[in-house]
């Protein structure tokens, strides 16, 4: 039978659904979705990474109203940035003790590279270069943040996420001390990398087990480093054991990777974490370009199917679930129980558009795809 591809219904659900992820009264992006408790605060981090993805997909969807809908995350984020120029973590309003954050503060600092490019308006660059020098005086020596740590991360190798839009804003402003501190970001992850390929303190806080969500950030990190910084040999390179395992283990369950794993690549198996999976099928698109791998695209597209199988169908008829993604399958499974991250359908948009880039771009001719077709269910291989 005929290998079946993402139906456009897919991606146009999930940002259908990203869409009504924003708040009436903030204009920012909410962080989950609860069949019990509906929706979450707002997310200032998530609002901030979401914008290149609304702007990407609606380029592909024909849809005229994403960069409104980017713009209006963005203006929320102007209005709530710190006086030192960075973020405050976690649910906005911020709790009483949240820390400014790097990690979101980057993630921030992403979608306003994305508004620049967009718009070439001088307001996002300018926003940007406030939190990029919070930055770099928040971050140590030796390449871990000695400030802006969220409840105790700062030391956490997926920091990599960090460097990277660092970079991108160091290639659009042209500041060099911002792209040396991101190189030692990376080369502080490096410095982690076992025997085995693995990272260790690559999980939340800083341990060695870690959802796929986070490894995922980790490698993400290091590729788009070395796409911009022009070095493979150094940052790309060193994830193909790590790659080549992922892409295996995704291969030999249909898509379905184990939860979590540790640093020995101990793996929580009784759960999938469907973020992750998209992270890493990002990833294995993003590795094939510089070192082809036929396991690479063939895993990624397995990965695919298997959240698209999970994808809650765009008629539902509760509105906050029509085209939502548990966190994880099962959805009691260990990451997010219960709940429907805005993130997991960023992620599934990313890696629709990764592999329609790659190699299908024909399949995603569908500016006009009508809303009623039907939600495609993959047909394994």
């Amino acid at each position: 039978m005929p290998h079946q591809f993402p139906s456009p219904v897919n991606l146009r659900a999930a940002y259908d659904w990203i869409e009504r992820s924003r708040s009436p009264r903030t204009g920012g992006a909410r962080a989950f979705y609860t069949p019990l408790r509906g929706w979450s605060r707002t997310y200032p981090q998530v609002t901030g990474c979401l914008i290149p993805t609304i702007i990407r997909s609606g380029k592909l969807l024909g849809d005229e109203g994403s960069e409104r809908l980017a713009r209006t995350f963005g203006e929320f984020l102007l209005e709530i940035q710190h006086p030192q120029g960075a973020w405050h973590a976690g649910m906005w309003p911020p709790q009483a003790d949240a820390p400014l954050c790097a990690f979101g503060t980057a993630q921030i600092i992403q979608g306003f590279c994305a508004l620049h490019r967009q718009t070439n308006e001088s307001q996002w660059i300018d926003a940007a270069s406030r939190a990029a020098r919070w930055l770099m005086e928040s971050l140590g020596d030796d390449g871990f943040f000695v400030q802006g740590a969220s409840w105790g991360d700062g030391a956490a190798t997926y920091q990599t996420q960090v460097a990277w839009p660092m970079l991108e804003l160091s290639s659009i402003a042209g500041e060099r001390r911002l792209r040396d501190a991101a190189i030692r970001i990376l080369h502080a992850a490096l410095s982690r990398r076992t025997v085995l390929g693995a990272f260790t303190n690559w999980g939340f806080k800083g341990s060695d087990g870690a959802f796929t969500h986070t490894i995922g950030f980790v490698l993400r990190g290091f590729l788009e480093s070395a796409r911009l910084l022009g070095d493979w040999p150094n940052y790309g390179k060193p994830l193909l054991v790590a790659l080549r395992r992922l892409a295996d283990d995704a291969l030999s369950t249909r898509g379905r990777l184990p939860g979590a794993y540790d640093c020995s690549w101990h793996c929580e198996k009784s759960y999938t974490c469907l973020t992750g999976n998209a992270q890493i099928a990002v990833c294995l698109l993003s590795a094939n370009r510089y070192a082809p791998n036929d396991r690479f695209p063939r895993a990624a597209r397995k990965l695919i199917e298997e959240i698209c199988r999970r994808q809650l169908p765009h008629n539902h008829p509760i509105d906050g679930l029509r085209g939502a993604i548990p966190g994880s399958y099962p959805i009691w499974g260990r990451y997010l129980p219960g709940r429907y991250p805005v993130w997991a359908a960023k992620y599934l948009c990313d890696a629709i558009i990764a592999i329609s880039a790659d190699d299908y771009a024909s399949f995603f001719n569908f500016a006009k795809a009508p809303a009623t077709a039907p939600m495609v269910a993959f047909t394994a291989t």
